[in-house]
Parts: structure tokens; sequence; C-alpha cells
């Protein structure tokens, strides 16, 4: 039997959609789903973690004609600007998935900025003390995390589909047969060519000096408003090291000083709580976003 129901309050509507965001972390502790649960507040908005970010992509893939009310948001890693912009300008996507991308390496790059990390209660120096900590703490795996953007970009291109499986069954009569075709497929002539070329020294040394140029800009090391290092170093790291460094001090209520995780994620959730003019234009566009979907 069907029962129909009347009088039901848009609040209530919106709370039966199950609106979920999907992000990155391994448990509810970690820091993308504290920063947008403090972010989105009283949005009915569940925030979920789902692992690393090929686990939340794919998922996106996977189930965005199902459930459109379910979003996705993963770290920049290896995407391009373009296809990143593309995410942001036509999300929600009914034709290919709900998935946004941080323009930034990570979310912890977003609160890389003295002056937004000044404003804590937490802190305990001068925001040129945080400033030079986070200079610091840059500078020290600037080189390491070049190095593994090269890597990861070596990486990404040899996953391409670089040769079709065989379909003409004439051609595959015999055992002897197919392994001369096999062998005889000139892809793999031009596939070994391909990789010889991109991990050749002087491929490695281009693709490594041009990171560090974008990185740096014009600075010979990192420099507030030169190169792209804010948001290109691997900021989780970074964050860390700055919220440990003394720079911060978060007491529990009995007294005791807060320490690894708990403190972190004491800091960010504190800074979120600030007005909407200092938050970073990221996060205010992504709850613009977000919102508008659950509210509307």
């Amino acid at each position: 039997m069907v029962r129909l129901e009347r009088g039901i309050r848009p609040e209530e509507v919106r709370q039966q959609s199950r609106h979920v965001l999907f992000v990155e972390g391994k448990d509810r502790n970690s820091v993308d789903p504290q920063v947008l649960n403090e972010l989105f507040g009283e949005d009915h908005i569940k925030i979920e973690p789902l692992g690393p970010s090929y686990s939340v992509k794919s998922v996106a893939q996977a189930l965005y004609s199902y459930h459109p009310s379910y979003y996705f948001l993963i770290d920049r890693d290896h995407h391009r600007d373009d296809f990143i912009e593309q995410c942001w300008a036509n999300f929600p996507d009914p034709d290919k998935h709900n998935l946004l991308i941080w323009k930034k390496r990570e979310i912890e790059n977003y609160f890389l900025e003295p002056g937004y990390l000044f404003q804590s209660k937490y802190r305990e120096v001068s925001q040129e003390e945080i400033e030079r900590k986070i200079l610091q703490f840059v500078e020290d795996r600037l080189f390491m995390d070049a190095a593994n953007y090269v890597v990861t970009s070596i990486r990404e291109e040899l996953k391409k589909n670089w040769i079709e499986k065989f379909s003409n069954l004439d051609e595959f009569s015999s055992k002897d047969a197919a392994l001369e075709k096999l062998k005889g497929a000139s892809e793999f002539k031009t596939h070994r060519t391909d990789v010889c070329k991109i991990i050749s020294p002087d491929e490695l040394e281009n693709r490594f000096n041009h990171i560090v140029d974008q990185m740096l800009g014009d600075a010979d090391k990192p420099v507030f408003g030169e190169g792209k290092w804010i948001d290109m170093i691997q900021g989780k790291k970074v964050l860390t090291q700055v919220i440990h460094s003394g720079c911060f001090k978060v007491q529990a209520t009995d007294g005791s000083n807060l320490s690894g995780k708990d403190k972190l994620n004491a800091v960010v959730k504190d800074l979120l709580k600030k007005e909407t003019e200092v938050q970073p234009h990221d996060f205010t566009v992504l709850k613009e976003l977000i919102s508008s979907r659950v509210n509307g």
C-alpha cells in the first residue's frame, strides 16, 4: 500500500534526500572531514571519508547517474588546470560526475597563509614567526617534492592506453600465428622508444627544472608572493610541522596540552569559525556550490 504524506516541511525533504559529500581520509578524524564538517555546519549534508583520491574518483565515476545528491572532493595530485577548472565551472555535471578537485595540492595548503594562521586563538607567536616557520619547512622539502612531481607525471603518462587489444580472429588461427602477431605489434617498439625518451637523463632534468621554476618563480628559495610553491608543496606535511613547532598551544578541558592530530584539528576548526571574509576563496565557493544543491 502506498501512503501519500502531506504537509512535509522543506527542511525534511532536504534531510531525506541524503546529500553526501565524499572526501579523502581514512576516518572521520582525518583533516578533510574535520575541516568540511566545520565549514558546512548545519547545511544538512553528511561528510564521509572514502580513503585515497583514486577511490573517491572511481566511486564518483560509478555512482553519479544513480545518486545525483552524492558529491565527491579530492586532492589536486596530478590533475591538469583545465580539467580542474572545468569541474568547478560545470558542477554539478549530470553527464559526467559530481566531482570537484582542490585547486591547491591538498586541503592543508589553504592553511599555509601566515595571516590566516595568525588569527587562530591558539597561536603563541607573531605572524612573522609563523611565516618564518612555513618558509623553513617548505625550503627543507621543496626539491624532494619537485622530484616527486616528476615521478608522478611520468607514472601517469605511462598508464595511458598506448596499445589496443587484438580483434581480428583470423590472424590467430594457431599458437605460432598468435605469437608472431603479438611479437610483431608495432606499438611495443613505439612505446619502448617513448619510455626511453621520458626517462632519459635530459628529459628528467628538463622536467625537474620546470617544476622547480614553477614553484620558486624568480626567487632562488621559497618567498611569499613568488612562484606557486604554496599551491604545490605537500601541504599536509608542512602544516603539521608548523602546528607542532611551538607556534600553537591547545589545551584540553582537563588542562593538559593536546598533541598530534587532535591539536591540528583544533587549530583548523577554530580558523573555520572565523568570519567568511577571511576564509580561503575556494572554501567559500565550495560551500556556495554544495549549499545551493542542498537547499535548492
